[in-house]
């Protein structure tokens, strides 16, 4: 593989140690809240975060006037607000979102869909007054402030998000094509910068569909275009089960400074006036740039963590958390903010807290200016790092420059001043948010959400602090976070069924965490301490030179005891390489044999069927035995037995199917299928995995085509209320056209596999067969014996579990003698 890979021959086993840890406070979705829209519910959800607290705005009951704000802590305690709106320009105001800057809040709403209007004020539960008038654009207003403080507008389109830029917060430009859409009615649009890229996020196609989703694109080159979707969306669905009709999100950074949260709703049913909604959350985590939901969840789930040291300063006095440091006058004002208002001097009057931080941190400061000094450089802001005043970095706002100052003190060494320019008329005398980003030797340094600047200095963990230099100024919420980057993700614990990521393995370093028997991590990438990591062909990061006794530990939580099967995603050049899974002393699976790959780049999925785990928070641990195997991922499903069926519709009906698009009618013995469109219909059990699928295919028409479904999850109709989404659902197709046989693959958007020409004739009769072991698949026609199609996939995202069905596309069909053997 690398010339670091070991040649020799290494044993490897995989084993799952099961622990029970305490059992940490747990949210669940869907969700209600007090005094949200009777009969309406709780759609279209935005969340804001400002000094500490969060802000939920959702949209507004049809038949009613004003926008309702709740205020929580956490994300998962809301308190009701009241109308942060009432004018009566809110009448029914679809999808509210509120931005902050400079002092003041605006509000972005659509009213009944009838154009966009502007509320301000200044603050966040309002009373928010119109400031605008009709600015057009459709529905599902979105704002994104870039770095440089540049803002961009984004709302829905026939079949793409459409963005404009704005001069100011109030005013909106000319919009044009952001690239990306859902083919149908595409809304909802939310953009995050993350790591120097653009996320969007954006739901399709309509409210009522139980297939209603969330895809994400990502650009490059800047907020309103290059945005290139995907390729694993949707990004969320669900629409069999507890929660269906999924999206219109917002994505939130939780209050441990680090994790990404999406909040969504879900479709309960149409209300007295409109869809009935309500409140989801899940986490999101990362491997590289790839986003992934840990979702949808619909059993109780780990609550946000909170930051390693916050203070809201909701007391009388300063108290013992804090320590000065060279003097000041310092209060604590209404029991919401902390003060020091002695100026005429330069000295650095501070505050230090009593925690300290682990090496790689986040922390946040909020702040600003009552009154500067005259002196030469009046500054206030934030201290980080700070182990004793020969060591700490600073970062500074200046009102008298308006700018970000930076600089670190190393063993008693003053380091060069770096300045970072802040956008033109910034208002120091309003509330500003620091942050400080660090991981490794660099230091980011973001104010309000604008990344300003990167330095790097050796200096490790240490206290959080504010300061003054001759200024009087407020400081408000304050918190650190012992994680930076999606580097939360490894303690968290991830939900079952769903994916975990190889290199998600929890905290805790050599013997707690992990065993490697190497003192770094060879590949060098993603993680600092000594797992052996690298960046794969396939854009993710896995774990890698994997030797024997090496082993990794996993947090989980398991929604129900009982069985599951498992996708590990391998890679490897050795013959006999072999895995097993263990529960405390016992070996649940045995052996499992992992194929060589024929290359280190090139995965397999390798399954392991009914595996049992017990239910709730657990810690796995992965173990190596024999061979040598990268190892970039593992998937949990729900295991369910295939039991045989079988239908020759001679009894007249289709009991037992589920049918979708089209027009389906039992005729004469038969299954008929006639559309213009798609029409598909399905059967069995979304955990069913390997299984044989055959029927008696006859084509009417000439045109389009028809066949068998295989592997089918979350099917929806794709055609009702003007979706126009030929491909709704998630799984395979085997089908006949008049020249051949081909395979499909379709996920909410389709991609050709593989085709066998041949000549088949309508009106006759044809027998389909599919085999589907694994990720192999094979197709036959008539012949029983020699497969038309064979082919694996060994993509990232095969699928492997699901219902089987049958399906045409403009084209008038019939069925018969369907069958489903294990």
């Amino acid at each position: 593989m690398k010339s670091l890979r070991w040649l020799i021959m290494v044993a490897v086993t995989f084993s799952l140690i099961t622990t029970v840890p305490t059992e940490t406070s747990a949210y669940q979705n869907p969700r209600a809240l007090p005094d949200e829209w009777g009969q309406y519910g709780l759609g279209d959800p935005y969340v804001l975060k400002f000094n500490g607290y969060y802000y939920l705005y959702v949209s507004t009951r049809d038949t009613d006037d004003g926008v309702k704000v709740w205020s929580s802590k956490d994300l998962v305690n809301w308190s009701y607000r009241g109308l942060a709106a009432t004018d009566p320009i809110t009448h029914g105001a679809y999808a509210p979102e509120v931005v902050y800057w400079n002092g003041m809040f605006y509000m972005y709403t659509s009213p009944a869909g009838q154009g966009h209007y502007v509320l301000s004020s200044t603050s966040p539960t309002g009373p928010f007054n119109v400031v605008t008038g009709n600015l057009g654009k459709t529905i599902d207003g979105h704002v994104f402030i870039d770095d440089d403080g540049s803002f961009s507008f984004y709302h829905a389109g026939q079949g793409r998000i459409d963005a404009a830029p704005m001069s100011s917060p109030t005013s909106i430009g000319a919009s044009s094509s952001t690239g990306v859409g859902m083919g149908g009615w595409t809304e909802g649009a939310t953009v995050f910068k993350r790591n120097g890229k653009y996320y969007m996020t954006y739901t399709g196609n309509h409210v009522f569909s139980k297939g209603y989703r969330v895809d994400y694109a990502v650009s490059t080159t800047g907020p309103r275009s290059g945005y290139a979707a995907d390729s694993l969306n949707p990004a969320l669905i669900s629409t069999e089960g507890p929660t269906v009709g999924l999206g219109h999100n917002t994505v939130v950074v939780g209050p441990n400074l680090d994790t990404h949260y999406i909040v969504y709703h879900n479709l309960e049913g149409p209300g007295v006036v409109g869809p009935l909604r309500h409140l989801n959350m899940d986490r999101i985590v990362w491997n590289n740039d790839k986003m992934i939901v840990q979702g949808p969840t619909t059993t109780p789930q780990q609550d946000p963590a909170m930051p390693t040291f916050y203070d809201y300063f909701d007391r009388t006095s300063i108290g013992s958390g804090w320590t000065n440091v060279n003097g000041g006058h310092w209060g604590i004002y209404n029991q919401e903010l902390m003060w020091q208002d002695s100026i005429g001097d330069t000295t650095w009057y501070k505050q230090i807290s009593s925690a300290t931080s682990s090496s790689d941190y986040t922390a946040e400061f909020n702040t600003k200016e009552m009154k500067r000094g005259t002196s030469a450089s009046p500054r206030y802001g934030a201290t980080f790092s700070y182990t004793d005043e020969n060591n700490y970095g600073v970062a500074l706002l200046s009102s008298k420059n308006n700018r970000l100052a930076t600089s670190f003190r190393i063993n008693g060494v003053d380091q060069a001043w770096q300045t970072f320019d802040l956008p033109a008329g910034f208002d120091y005398t309003k509330w500003h948010s620091i942050r400080i980003e660090k991981s490794g030797t660099t230091f980011k340094y973001y104010v309000d959400g604008m990344l300003k600047g990167t330095r790097t200095a050796n200096l490790g963990g240490g206290k959080i602090g504010v300061l003054t230099e001759d200024t009087h100024a407020d400081f408000g919420y304050v918190a650190v976070s012992n994680d930076v980057n999606g580097s939360s993700a490894w303690d968290a614990y991830k939900p079952v069924p769903g994916t975990i990521e190889a290199v998600h393995y929890m905290k805790g370093g050599e013997g707690v965490a992990y065993h490697d028997t190497t003192a770094n991590n060879i590949g060098g990438a993603y993680r600092t301490d000594a797992g052996d990591i690298r960046l794969n062909s396939e854009g993710l990061f896995n774990l890698g030179w994997n030797q024997t006794g090496e082993w990794y530990k996993y947090k989980v939580n398991v929604e129900s005891s009982g069985y599951y099967d498992i996708d590990f995603r391998m890679a490897t050049t050795m013959n006999g390489v072999q895995i097993r899974l263990w529960d405390g002393s016992t070996d649940v699976t045995g052996i499992i044999d992992v194929p060589n790959t024929g290359d280190w780049d090139k995965w397999q999925t390798v399954t392991k069927k009914g595996v049992y785990l017990n239910a709730g928070q657990r810690e796995l641990r992965v173990e190596f035995v024999k061979g040598e195997a990268d190892f970039s991922r593992m998937t949990f499903h729900k295991s369910a037995q295939v039991t045989a069926l079988s239908d020759d519709f001679n009894d007249g009906n289709d009991n037992g199917w589920t049918r979708f698009e089209g027009t389906w009618a039992v005729e004469n013995g038969e299954y008929s299928a006639g559309s213009s469109g798609p029409a598909k219909s399905t059967i069995g059990d979304a955990n069913w995995a390997d299984y044989t699928v055959e029927a008696d295919v006859k084509m009417i028409d000439a045109g389009g085509d028809g066949g068998l479904l295989f592997r089918v999850s979350n099917p929806s109709h794709g055609t009702e209320r003007g979706q126009n989404n030929y491909d709704a659902f998630q799984g395979y197709y085997a089908y006949l056209t008049t020249s051949g046989v081909n395979l499909g693959k379709m996920s909410y958007s389709w991609t050709f596999i593989k085709s066998a020409p041949q000549t088949y004739a309508t009106n006759t009769w044809y027998h389909m067969k599919v085999v589907a072991q694994g990720t192999n698949i094979k197709v036959y026609v008539d012949d029983m014996n020699q497969p038309k199609i064979d082919y694996t996939d060994n993509s990232l995202n095969p699928f492997t579990h699901g219902k089987a069905g049958v399906r045409t596309a403009n084209k008038h069909t019939h069925f018969d003698n369907f069958k489903v053997s294990p």
